[in-house]
């Protein structure tokens, strides 16, 4: 009988995904993993094979957590255009304040990662287009309730709309301006037909 590892897999993951987060993944050691974790360097080399298989399943969860609250709000009842707004606003908060400089690990594993290694840079592309569609599926529920003219395609406006995101994580790992942070959520929300806001 297989035996059963004692230890929290959800846990180690999200302690391993913290470590990559903060340092990238070429200045994560093993032993930074062992610290994080808890776990010997033989249990992670059990659980995950090699730290780029740990990071990969770290970059899988990191996706599909965000694909699952994305959903959530397609599925909700409450208006969709401000719960885009919301989401907008949130990253806004983060990157003028400076809260979060640590920016969105998929961009950062794209920017680090991408060019050197194929295998990480495919799964990335996968994962990101799993993004893109989660977001043309909240903008096709926003279509259906009016929010957003049917005439539009959903799939160019998250494909616009993730871009956007993804310019706006980067700002966050720098204070970003107020006004330019304003100007991005205006051109985003009026390119999907929603009124103007302050950040």
């Amino acid at each position: 009988m297989p035996r059963t590892p004692e230890y929290d897999r959800c846990h180690v993951v999200e302690q391993a995904m913290a470590v990559f987060w903060e340092r990238g993944y070429g200045k994560t050691s093993i032993g930074d993993l062992v610290a994080a974790t808890g776990l010997k360097p033989g249990s992670l080399y059990a659980a995950f094979g090699s730290k780029k298989g740990i990071y990969l399943v770290v970059l899988e969860e990191y996706h599909r957590s965000f694909i699952v609250s994305i959903r959530g709000l397609a599925r909700s009842r409450s208006p969709k255009l401000p719960a885009i707004r919301e989401l907008l606003q949130t990253i806004a908060d983060d990157a003028v304040s400076g809260r979060d400089r640590r920016g969105c690990l998929s961009v950062n594993a794209l920017l680090e990662m991408s060019a050197h290694d194929p295998d990480i840079a495919a799964r990335l592309d996968t994962h990101n287009a799993g993004v893109r569609l989660a977001f043309a599926e909240l903008i096709g529920a926003a279509q259906a309730s009016g929010e957003i003219a049917q005439a539009r395609d959903p799939m160019a406006l998250a494909a616009f709309l993730v871009g956007n995101i993804w310019g706006m994580r980067v700002m966050c790992k720098a204070r970003a301006d107020r006004a330019a942070m304003r100007a991005v959520i205006d051109g985003v929300m009026a390119s999907m037909g929603g009124a103007k806001d302050e950040v």
